[in-house]
């Protein structure tokens, strides 16, 4: 295992087929006012021209873009990806700090700097596993700008970060985080029913560490169309109307966080205290119960999403 300096961010940066917009993305990592970083990258078998984009990073910057072509590791899926990369770096490198990067955005000049003092300010104070995320601006194909903040422009609140909404809503966005090796050392990525990356992050750093929040935005979040997962305005008309009409894939995506509750239950019911363990089992066994008592229950119990919106359509379709 190469050890690196104490204080060098280890990046992660999955791709897959992302030639268009990937060299402003990588761009503007090197153009970071914090310089003490690398930058490792597995692509999940493009079709295009972003592996040879990579490869001839990797060759103009030796020490500092890393190309991961490693067989045994497998994808499928931004959130394999990731987690590919992450159980990679964990074996093959010793680094202190971590930060994910996607492939199609933009990330202004002091991301890192700016980032890195608040997480480095809460581990003198406190110490143990730190996660710090940050608001970001929703920007079109072009990076023209479509919301000042990804926040307001999702209605979410960053001070929000218990345990019983999080487990029904993430409102951790992964490609502004950042995490500490004691965060990175307890996570398990693994799970079956993990359903994205940053959220199980996000609910092992609520259980076992601290979630701080830089609320400026540090990147600009490209909306072009073909986003794994993008950024829709809520409480517009638009967004209501396709809950509306998408209600199986809303039914879908509370079930997911159901089963996802339970997958964490099982890998950290030797950690948990024991009123996270109520917690997330009840709301792992949530549908257990028919609609009114599990109505009763996300009441009473704030299983809660965010913003008026949302929250009726949880009601609803619970």
């Amino acid at each position: 295992m190469e050890t690196r300096k104490e204080n060098t961010v280890a990046i992660c940066m999955a791709t897959y087929n992302g030639e268009k917009y990937i060299d402003e993305q990588i761009q503007s990592i090197l153009h970071q006012t914090y310089h003490d970083w690398m930058l490792f990258i597995r692509d999940d078998g493009s079709k295009d021209s972003t592996r040879e984009r990579i490869r001839r990073y990797s060759s103009d910057y030796p020490d500092k873009i890393i190309c991961i072509d490693d067989p045994s590791l497998k994808g499928g899926g931004p959130k394999r990806n990731f987690s590919a990369i992450v159980s990679w770096l964990k074996t093959n490198y010793d680094f202190h700090y971590f930060a994910f990067a996607d492939q199609d955005d933009y990330w202004l000049p002091d991301k890192l700097e700016k980032t890195l003092a608040v997480l480095k300010q809460i581990e003198n104070s406190r110490g143990g596993p730190v996660l710090v995320h940050t608001d970001l601006v929703v920007a079109d194909a072009e990076l023209k700008e479509l919301g000042k903040s990804f926040f307001a422009y999702r209605a979410l609140n960053p001070d929000m970060k218990d345990l019983n909404h999080l487990l029904v809503q993430n409102n951790v966005t992964g490609c502004t985080m950042m995490w500490n090796k004691a965060l990175n050392d307890l996570v398990i990525l693994s799970a079956e029913k993990i359903v994205i990356h940053d959220w199980w992050f996000a609910l092992v750093a609520c259980c076992f560490g601290s979630i701080a929040c830089v609320k400026e935005p540090t990147m600009l979040y490209r909306q072009h169309g073909k986003n794994v997962i993008g950024a829709t305005k809520v409480n517009s008309l638009g967004f209501i109307y396709k809950k509306m009409m998408g209600k199986t894939q809303v039914k879908e995506t509370l079930r997911r966080s159901v089963d996802q509750a339970a997958d964490f239950l099982e890998c950290y019911k030797g950690r948990l205290n024991a009123e996270q363990i109520k917690t997330v089992k009840l709301y792992s066994e949530l549908y257990g119960h028919g609609k009114i008592t599990r109505q009763w229950i996300v009441i009473k119990h704030g299983y809660l999403k965010q913003g008026i919106v949302q929250t009726i359509g949880e009601l609803m379709f619970i």
